[in-house]
Formats: C-alpha cells, structure tokens, sequence
C-alpha cells in the first residue's frame, strides 16, 4: 500500500511540474551573493536621474539647470547647460542625437549639436522611457496608464492601451526589437515592436527599476532596497549591493551597473 501511495504521489508531483511548462514563471534564487564594487563618486550636487549616454552615464541634476556626462569611470567629461530649467527635474534619457528631460508634466528633447531645450511631449507624468529608434522613444504614462510612442518628427500616438497591458511602468529596450514593461499587477510584459504583447511572467520581487544588457538579461530594482535580482533564462539570482543605502536610480553601462545613491553619489559594480 504504501509503495503505490509512494508512486502516486510521485506521478502527480511530475503531471504539476509538466503542466507548469512554459507559463512564463520565473524560478526563484535562495543564493544571495553581492556584486563586485568598483568605483564610487560623490556627487557635487544632488541628481535627479541617471542615463546611459553611449560609453558613460550622464546626471540630470536636480536644480534642473545642467546636465553632467562622466565617463564610465565616473570622470566628469561634459557639463552641458539646460537652456531652459527644469522645475522639478525629474530625469534623463539619451541616444546617439538628442537628450531628453522631463518634469511632472513635459518631456523635452534637446539636440547634442544645438542644445536648445524644446517640449516634445506634453501632459504626461513619465513612469518608464525605452529607445525605439534614433529620436524615437516610448514613454509611459503614469496618469494614463498606456505607453506613448514618441517619432523622430514629432508626431505622437498611443502604442498600447490598458487593454494590451497593466497600467505600465518602467521599460527597457531587449535585444531583437522587444521591449519590457513592469506592469502594475506585479507581472513583467514583453512586447514586440508592433505592440503585440508576446508573453509575460510574475515579477519575482518588489521592483519599479528595468534594465537590460545587450543578451537580454534582466536587472530588477527596487528604490530604497540595495538589492539586485538577474533574471536570465527564466532564473533569478538575487545579488547585494555593498555599498549602497538607498538606491534611487540605475543604468546599464557596457560592463557596469551604475547606482544613483541617496541623490547624491553614484556607484559602480561589475556586472555578474
């Protein structure tokens, strides 16, 4: 009796573990281990938000009135003026053309050659920004609830409604044209270029920060937690960041993380 009791416990542990497959569930880490610490900067001013630009990061500082690009090492390269100022500053995004910056209410977009500050998307309180294309963007909206899809001429239009997806968040762009939306029912979307969302998955955590890197990896944050989750493959590695407080902000750099810490000093760790 108790070897078939054995057995059909086993054949009904392995029908659940079967039918599991393929829900787009994230498996979990139990190991907790911290990432290598590599440099660290005291900011001169408080900042308001991080971006990657290119090689290096670029700070928006939260007087709203200039922005500050540093190297990967966090050696301060550029201090580029906002010609018009920012009240509050929110954050900053960049491509290879433009940089753009945003309030509670307004995105602008300032061109790196001219560097006049123009409104490029208004009444819209930014949640996430992903790049698109050269002078594109998608931006989520927070008071809405849909993500925008902002072209290089200006024209805008709604790329998903609350139909397609769960009051979005932060985005990322992933490699091979998708991109990724932490929702606001605790899921993570992934959407192609055409707004179909192609599947999605629990978030393992509490998380409002995405990054990715150039093989799809996944970088959760929450702000305030010095804890970082890696999902890759469906897996999830949980690492600490040594060093860190409170972390307000974050990007990816080639081969760094980059922590906006307290709004006040930025912090690099080598990516695991």
């Amino acid at each position: 009796m108790r070897t078939c009791c054995s057995f059909a416990i086993a054949l009904a542990s392995l029908i659940l573990l079967v039918s599991c497959r393929g829900t787009g569930q994230v498996v979990p880490a139990r190991v907790v281990a911290s990432l290598a610490l590599i440099d660290t900067l005291r900011l001169a001013t408080p900042a308001a938000g991080i971006g990657r630009d290119g090689d290096g990061v670029t700070v928006l500082e939260s007087t709203g009135d200039r922005l500050v690009r540093l190297s990967a090492g966090l050696a301060p390269e550029e201090t580029i003026p906002v010609s018009e100022r920012l009240t509050p500053a929110r954050g900053v995004q960049s491509d290879r053309f433009y940089y753009y910056v945003w309030d509670d209410k307004t995105v602008y977009r300032m061109s790196k050659e001219k560097l006049v500050l123009l409104p490029w998307l208004g009444n819209v309180r930014v949640a996430g920004m992903a790049r698109y294309a050269p002078g594109e963007m998608l931006v989520s909206d927070a008071e809405r609830g849909v993500v925008w899809y902002k072209t290089l001429f200006g024209e805008s239009r709604k790329f998903m409604g609350a139909a397609d997806v769960s009051w979005p968040g932060a985005l990322a762009a992933l490699p091979d044209g998708e991109f990724c939306a932490i929702t606001g029912n605790g899921r993570l979307a992934f959407f192609n270029r055409s707004a179909i969302v192609v599947r999605t998955m629990p978030l393992p955590g509490a998380a409002n920060l995405v990054a990715a890197d150039e093989s799809g990896r996944l970088y959760l944050l929450e702000r305030g937690r010095p804890a970082l989750r890696v999902i890759k493959d469906g897996k999830t590695s949980t690492y600490e960041l040594a060093g860190t407080t409170s972390p307000s902000g974050m990007t990816l750099l080639k081969d760094r993380l980059v922590i906006l810490d307290t709004d006040t000093r930025l912090v690099t760790y080598a990516l695991p």
